[in-house]
């Protein structure tokens, strides 16, 4: 009928996983998607979005600056949310905040009476390879994930890789699972000048010419056979680069630092860096790498690779799951198996001065194919199929 105004598409994101204590890829990926949502509704009155979160981190939430969100406190702490979830005790979480569209971004849900649910689920490393999860972490995943994909409306996850292993194991159809891809904010991760270059790896005691490692340093991440490749380098090389590991101590990594002692015993050049680096200064790292190395056995994305091309950075990544949607054919992608393929492919890359161009300007392009407006743009297109049904 002429005239009749449009029904409002009501959001609510369940948004502890901004506040908590470990901020991780995933608290990465849903800020940076918040964002992006929040500047598409900016001069919109047909979308309204509430982030929830428990009553101490009112303060926190408010730091990251969103301007078109409501916020409501939720009676519950993360630790309490978690408690109910493992016992079964859950309210149904609607009955707190009134019938709406539930997006819960961190793979456990609350239960709903009369609303539409979607979730996000990432990936299934810890159905998949749950040797490279805590074991506490994984009962209660995939306890808890197995719920989600039952109850979901619709899943959002980061790749088609992750969309079929989730049809998959699941059983679910694909038809269910909407692929929203991560992105890299280019006004943030780009070519780092000298200078700049030069005073941030003074800060954290950064020498000389590097091959960088960015992740968590555990074994799914696939560091013992990156550290034996890099053993493996012709020793000028070694003397030029050494290999910069950055990231937290993450599941099972004693033996690999058991390795990186054991290699510098032997003078091997493995650097790490001094204190932690905040997230403003790792342009500059990946700027002034001279490669950047991803050898995973296993990842859901992978988006520390799209990050190294931005910033002018050859990236080497593994061949399985879904590094090759992440990296396209602007990367040299290896078998995760092999040593020497890794090793062969570190020093192709640094020697061979045509190829690093080839790669840093296929780099760029395969970066513009990831934007976060436009995840933002297929959320809200959920939002709209949902509210139809």
């Amino acid at each position: 009928m002429a005239g009749m105004s449009k029904r409002k598409l009501k959001l609510f994101v369940d948004a502890e996983v901004l506040v908590i204590p470990h901020f991780s890829g995933i608290g990465h990926y849903v800020s940076h998607l918040l964002r992006a949502l929040d500047e598409l509704i900016e001069n919109r009155d047909d979308i309204e979005v509430t982030l929830g979160v428990y009553y101490k981190s009112i303060a926190q939430i408010k730091t990251y600056g969103y301007r078109n969100f409501r916020i409501r406190r939720s009676p519950f702490s993360l630790r309490t949310s978690n408690g109910l979830k493992t016992k079964a005790r859950q309210l149904y979480y609607d009955l707190l905040f009134g019938k709406k569209i539930y997006l819960f971004p961190n793979y456990t849900t609350w239960p709903l009476w009369r609303s539409k649910m979607i979730s996000i689920v990432y990936d299934l490393s810890f159905e998949l390879y749950p040797q490279f999860v805590a074991p506490l972490n994984q009962k209660f995943l995939s306890s808890q994930v197995k719920k989600t994909a039952e109850k979901s409306d619709m899943i959002l996850t980061i790749s088609k890789n992750s969309q079929d292993e989730i049809s998959d194991f699941y059983n679910i159809s694909k038809s269910r699972i909407t692929i929203v891809y991560p992105a890299v904010d280019q006004s943030v991760f780009f070519g780092r000048p000298t200078n700049q270059i030069k005073s941030t790896k003074a800060r954290f005691g950064i020498h000389g010419d590097y091959i960088l490692f960015v992740g968590n340093i555990e074994p799914r991440k696939n560091l013992k056979n990156l550290l034996l490749a890099y053993e493996q380098l012709d020793a000028k090389i070694r003397k030029k680069y050494s290999l910069l590991l950055v990231g937290a101590r993450g599941w099972l990594d004693d033996e690999i630092f058991e390795l990186i002692e054991k290699l510098r015993v032997k003078g091997n050049h493995i650097q790490q860096p001094q204190g932690y680096i905040e997230d403003e200064y790792m342009p500059a790292i990946y700027s002034g790498a001279s490669a950047f190395v991803y050898p995973s056995l296993y990842e859901g994305f992978g988006i520390p690779p799209i990050e190294a091309m931005a910033c002018g950075t050859p990236a080497i990544t593994s061949n399985n799951s879904s590094l090759s949607e992440a990296v396209g054919d602007a990367a040299v992608m290896i078998s995760s198996k092999s040593v020497n393929e890794l090793s062969s492919a570190i020093t192709k890359v640094l020697t061979d001065e045509k190829l690093r161009e080839k790669m840093i300007k296929k780099g760029f392009d395969q970066v513009d194919s990831f934007s976060w407006k436009t995840s933002a743009n297929q959320l809200i297109d959920v939002l709209g199929e949902l509210s139809k049904q």
